[in-house]
């Protein structure tokens, strides 16, 4: 069953965001999602102080949904699995759950950013050192795994990490690779139960999308690759 696109008039629920292009991508998105998680992004949007990191998160939550659901799969947000509730659940046409998978921002590290806003309020250009992201990079992805383990176990069911890249970070492709392949013995091949990493950064306004299958995962799940 491949969601049909939902019928949202361009300003039904008003402003959400303050900046007008994040506005426009957030009613896009909405086209693909039911209206139960529609209603929930618009009282989280709202609810949450748009000049603050929270509310690009959300956005980044809703972006990774859309892309997932613009490519035929049904999709939950925030849906309850025991007692936990992943960013986002996959199901098949008959309501069985087929997978989850949960967001990391991955942002710059904190005294890199505090530099480099020193440098733009004081209108210079920034430069510096950035230092490797593997290590961060490495850990975020490994403390992912593990949180979701014991309930995907439990569920025996697939579970992807997705990771968004922010621009300021510069954390590419080949660095995921060699954290889930070789850093340490490989977080893949130490991580049975993590199914796969679904990675996108943002480019010039559209969301590239790339995913990389576990080939030593308990269980396998396929994810689209793509730019949304």
């Amino acid at each position: 069953m491949n969601p049909t696109l939902n019928q949202v008039k361009k300003h039904e629920y008003g402003k959400i965001a303050g900046n007008k292009s994040i506005n426009t991508k957030i009613y896009a998105c909405f086209k693909y999602l039911c209206k139960k998680d529609v209603l929930q992004f618009v009282k989280k949007f709202g609810e949450q102080p748009h000049g603050q990191e929270q509310v690009m998160h959300t956005f980044r939550e809703l972006i990774l949904g859309a892309f997932l659901a613009s490519n035929g799969l049904v999709v939950r947000y925030d849906y309850r699995v025991g007692r936990k509730t992943p960013d986002w659940c996959i199901f098949d046409d008959k309501s069985s759950l087929l997978g989850i998978t949960e967001l990391i921002n991955f942002n710059i590290d904190k005294r890199a950013e505090i530099a480099q806003n020193r440098q733009i309020e004081a209108g210079r250009m920034w430069w510096g050192y950035v230092k490797p992201n593997n290590p961060r990079l490495y850990q975020r992805i490994g403390e992912k795994a593990d949180l979701y383990c014991a309930l995907v176990t439990k569920y025996n069911v697939p579970y992807v990490v997705s990771v968004f890249s922010d621009f300021r970070a510069v954390a590419k492709i080949d660095e995921v690779r060699q954290c889930l392949f070789e850093d340490h013995g490989g977080l893949f091949n130490l991580c049975p139960r993590l199914s796969g990493v679904l990675f996108f950064e943002e480019l010039s306004g559209q969301y590239c999308f790339e995913y990389i299958r576990n080939p030593h995962s308990v269980i396998g799940i396929d994810l689209p690759s793509g730019v949304f």
